[in-house]
């Protein structure tokens, strides 16, 4: 194959990269979720620097085609021979320099992808923004001082000190891949460490991340480690006097390499920012401006359109949120006893809890361990929800090992009723004033919610027993007015709305928050269907009651 062909397909190919980087830059991210989460910039810079090292390696090429050669700064030995070498070193060297960078900031994204897996804490919307600032000084100040020594040594060094930078800076892009790989090869253990001490539980969001990490890993070791493997392999023969390492297929082998690693920012965009939200707002030029918002921000799929089952979006409750925590009891107890069972365990439990949540409008504020953090737009529909899942937990199929623990084991009434069936869930439901602060967590993207209500809401979580459901006495008030107009359902419709008819209130122990000095009035929902799983005597206590071992 000719010079000119070859230089062809690299500015064909290089084209392409240039082209889905800019289009995910765009269509995939946005500015206030950039300057506002630290793995959102890291991974929009990965973007950014493969859009500038494609653009620089299109513009060397295009001089190539131009002067109707390869040009010599970026051949296998990197000479200093060509007639425009000034331009094409200049080029060259700032081409590698956002390789490198490329390198770098996949190293950065890697490192807070496993940070979100392996951290339970996350960091508030200013501390994301320090981080942002002290990764741009770290990348960014290096890069100008190393672009600004190579272009002093280009334009004025000799030819032989100006082969040495271009090396020096060939072996840096390669140092910078290898490091990239070695550093995700690490995070992709660390990750698989922490799995197995979790004894095979991940959290589903935590799941994808990993997944993410990985297929990055498959990338960019696909694209880079075929020509970093020639071009280090022709360089250490070259160095102990070996002419041609790779005989006549040498330059076929070169060329064929670098088509790959050209790749780099096209599969790159597919696999970090290639997602259905991505693609839609790729197309909004071609879809009419209605069906572009109604996709854009419903997320429902054709079939729902075609089988007239639209599904309205879930949207985050802004006024006077209903909040519901839920807690395992004894999680902690089962856990030390059998992790094989529990992480079994409470897979199921965590798709139990979000299976009925779409139905009855809730919305998922935030996971800590087996406490769900959920708000709903009525206190209606967070009863509902509430008793749909205490029954729906006694029908799971759950791992035979829990019949061993009293904390887990099937329990019928004198009647021969089952009551308790797997693990014992406690709920609380409480209601949020006006007054919340609400906010979108940086990296989740999440609506939160700060406020003493909120803070209230998670403490009454902690009061009730496993399998009870406790209520505040003014979200009960606030349920007793909702009660006269409570929609009728519709016959399609797939939630069941529980109604007064189908339990009652009982007095609780009120909830006293030391903490705040603040005593919480309590009552408990009873559903017919459960009445004998308590009594009142054992109710009476249960600030009090501990079952097989602490939560």
């Amino acid at each position: 194959m000719s010079d000119g062909s070859k230089m062809v397909a690299y500015v064909a190919i290089l084209s392409v990269s240039m082209l889905t980087s800019v289009a995910t830059i765009l269509a995939a991210f946005e500015a206030t979720y950039t300057k506002n989460s630290a793995v959102q910039y890291v991974t929009y810079s990965i973007f950014f620097s493969d859009c500038f090292w494609s653009l620089f390696r299109l513009i060397l090429y295009s001089i190539g085609l131009y002067s109707g050669r390869l040009p010599s700064t970026n051949s296998g030995d990197r000479t200093y021979t060509d007639s425009n070498r000034l331009v094409e070193g200049l080029v060259t060297v700032t081409g590698d320099l956002f390789m490198i960078m490329s390198s770098a900031w996949i190293i950065l994204s890697a490192y807070e992808m496993r940070r979100l897996v392996t951290k339970a804490i996350s960091r508030s919307e200013e501390r994301e923004r320090k981080h942002v600032v002290v990764y741009q000084r770290a990348v960014y100040v290096p890069f100008f001082m190393l672009l600004f020594a190579y272009s002093m040594c280009v334009a004025f060094g000799s030819v032989a000190n100006v082969e040495t930078a271009l090396r020096i800076s060939m072996y840096s892009v390669t140092f910078g891949g290898v490091g990239a790989m070695a550093y995700m090869l690490y995070t992709m253990y660390k990750i698989y460490r922490l799995n197995q001490k979790r004894h095979g539980f991940v959290d589903p969001a935590a799941d994808h991340i990993a997944y993410r990490i990985k297929v990055l890993l498959v990338v960019y070791t696909t694209t880079m480690l075929p020509t970093l493997v020639i071009t280090v392999g022709s360089e250490l023969a070259v160095q102990c006097g070996i002419a041609e390492p790779f005989g006549s297929a040498g330059a076929a082998m070169f060329f064929a390499t670098n088509c790959v690693y050209y790749t780099g920012g096209f599969f790159n965009a597919f696999s970090l920012g290639g997602s259905v939200l991505c693609c839609i707002r790729i197309l909004r030029p071609v879809l009419p401006k209605e069906m572009h918002e109604q996709l854009l921000h419903s997320g429902n799929r054709p079939s729902d359109l075609e089988n007239g089952e639209l599904l309205e979006p879930i949207q985050p409750p802004i006024f006077e949120p209903v909040f519901v925590n839920t807690d395992i009891e004894s999680s902690t107890y089962l856990w030390s006893r059998n992790p094989n069972a529990m992480a079994q365990a409470q897979s199921l439990h965590d798709d139990c809890m979000r299976e009925h949540l779409a139905i009855y409008n809730g919305y998922e504020i935030t996971t800590a361990g087996d406490a769900f953090e959920l708000a709903f737009h009525n206190v209606t529909e967070a009863i509902s929800w509430c008793i749909k899942v205490q029954k729906a937990l006694m029908n799971i199929q759950w791992p035979k090992e829990l019949e061993e623990y009293r904390c887990s084991k099937s329990v019928t009434d004198m009647f021969g009723r089952l009551i308790f069936r797997g693990l014992r869930v406690r709920m609380a439901i409480h209601l949020g004033d006006g007054q919340m602060i609400h906010s979108i967590h940086p990296t989740t993207g999440k609506m939160t919610y700060s406020g003493l209500d909120e803070i209230v809401a998670r403490e009454v979580g902690d009061a009730g027993l496993g399998g009870q459901i406790l209520i505040s006495n003014g979200t009960k008030e606030r349920f007793m007015a909702e009660s006269d107009v409570v929609r009728a359902t519709k016959k399609k419709e797939k939630r069941k709305m529980i109604l007064y008819k189908d339990f009652f209130f009982r007095d609780a122990p009120s909830c006293h928050i030391a903490d705040l000095n603040i005593i919480v009035p309590m009552s408990e929902i009873v559903p017919y269907a459960l009445k004998t799983r308590f009594t009142p005597d054992r109710t009476s206590n249960m600030h009090f009651f501990m079952s097989n071992g602490p939560n």
